[in-house]
């Protein structure tokens, strides 16, 4: 066992055991426990011993990535194990005791908006993705253990990243501040029928792009690819599309319908810029087994029982307290505090008007058409505002996509230069702003 000159004898012994039962659950599911090697390492404070499979001696690999195999490995050897398939395969195996997650994390201000940001990591690396890598999501959760918030987060995110929406919202709780939002594709669905008018919907849009993928030439693979040669000939991007499926066993129960019009958007979304999150506070076998099949992610915030947990790969979710919102356990990560998202954000994005602007807004607005659209605290600060009231304001605004942002860089967004075009250049008297 390689690295381990400077652990415990008691970790070592630990290490050994966990090493020796490794080999013997593979052979028992006739497996070839072909394992070049064990190593036993630190990361971040974090006791991990790898085991290192040899691929080449290894016949038909998807039946040792299988997650119902690393469940029992885990269960037997007593400690988290995790799959790792980025540099050959490996069996991770946690055996010290993991640093506990904050009971919150706010979204992060400076995620760049073409990625999708989704929380803090036992490690302590928060996780984002870029959208395009991001596929469509398996969301579980009981009422108050984080899941709407986590939606919530994931439309505020698209809106900053100018993306369209099509929602469906059965007891209109998660979203109602959307209801008449401008980046609604379709109207929001409340009820099982206009939930499947809505995948309609979608799907009339992907044979729709399907066309304009055909007539762009260059073989577009996807909507990269597309907007890429849209620059170079001249034609209209393509925006993304999120689509939030709540509470979707109700909706699978109630029209039956849905489960065949999924798998139709499902393959085809993804290529033309379309990302899918199912939700639901359960989901029922019949239910799991067509979902899983689209979702490349499961996020599981507090759930009812082990059964459910372990058929959407999140095991441990069952355990999770109920003071602990937010927490969840990922299919990619494990555990994962979910960032927390002020609802009155998307309140406040709803309608971008200039009315809706505090006195300290307009001023920040002025600044920024003096200054060609460029924003900072300095400039905030030569209009007789106080660096702290810059510096919230500045925050506040980058929350709401009002900004974006090129190193330390700050220039109103596409949404806000509209609103501020006409603005007209305020007095920067001090009592009229704090």
């Amino acid at each position: 066992m390689e690295n381990s000159s400077l652990v415990s004898r008691r970790m070592l012994r630990v290490a050994q055991g966990v090493a020796a039962q490794i080999p013997d659950i593979l052979a028992r599911r006739s497996l070839q426990p072909a394992i070049d090697g064990f190593y036993l390492t630190q990361y971040r404070g974090l006791m991990l011993l790898i085991a290192s499979l040899n691929t080449s001696k290894l016949d038909r690999l998807e039946r040792y990535t299988s997650q119902d195999l690393v469940h029992q490995i885990s269960t037997e050897v007593r400690h988290p194990v995790y799959l790792s398939n980025h540099v050959g395969l490996r069996y991770v195996v946690l055996l010290s005791n993991p640093p506990r997650l904050p009971q919150v994390v706010n979204l992060p201000v400076d995620t760049p908006s073409d990625r999708a940001a989704l929380g803090l990591r036992v490690d302590g690396q928060h996780v984002t993705l870029p959208w395009q890598n991001l596929g469509h999501i398996l969301v579980a959760g009981m009422t108050g253990s984080g899941k709407s918030v986590f939606l919530r987060s994931l439309v505020y995110q698209a809106l900053r990243n100018e993306a369209q929406l099509l929602l469906s919202d059965l007891d209109r709780s998660t979203f109602p501040m959307l209801a008449n939002h401008p980046a609604l594709l379709s109207q929001m669905a409340t009820n099982p029928a206009d939930t499947v008018d809505l995948i309609q919907v979608a799907i009339s849009e992907c044979d729709r792009r399907a066309e304009l993928f055909e007539a762009a030439g260059d073989y577009p693979d996807n909507i990269q690819d597309y907007n890429k040669v849209a620059a170079r000939k001249g034609l209209d991007p393509l925006t993304r599309i999120l689509v939030v499926l709540d509470e979707f066993s109700a909706l699978a129960m109630s029209a039956p319908e849905i489960k065949p019009l999924i798998a139709t958007l499902g393959f085809r979304a993804r290529k033309f810029g379309l990302n899918i999150v199912f939700a639901a506070q359960e989901f029922t076998k019949e239910i799991t087994g067509p979902v899983r099949e689209q979702t490349s992610l499961s996020v599981c915030f507090r759930v009812r029982s082990g059964d459910m947990a372990r058929r959407v790969n999140c095991d441990g979710a069952q355990n999770i307290a109920e003071r602990r919102k937010g927490l969840a356990i990922t299919s990619r990560w494990g555990p994962l505090q979910t960032y927390w998202l002020d609802k009155s954000l998307l309140v406040h994005g709803q309608n971008l008007s200039q009315s809706s602007m505090t006195d300290q807004d307009r001023l920040a607005a002025a600044t920024a058409v003096q200054n060609d659209g460029h924003i900072s605290i300095p400039l905030l600060k030569a209009q007789g505002m106080s660096e702290w009231t810059a510096r919230i304001l500045l925050e506040r605004w980058e929350q709401r996509g009002w900004i974006t942002r090129e190193g330390m860089n700050r220039k109103v967004s596409p949404r806000l230069q509209t609103l501020v075009a006409g603005l007209p250049l305020m007095s920067p008297a001090l009592e009229a702003v704090e």
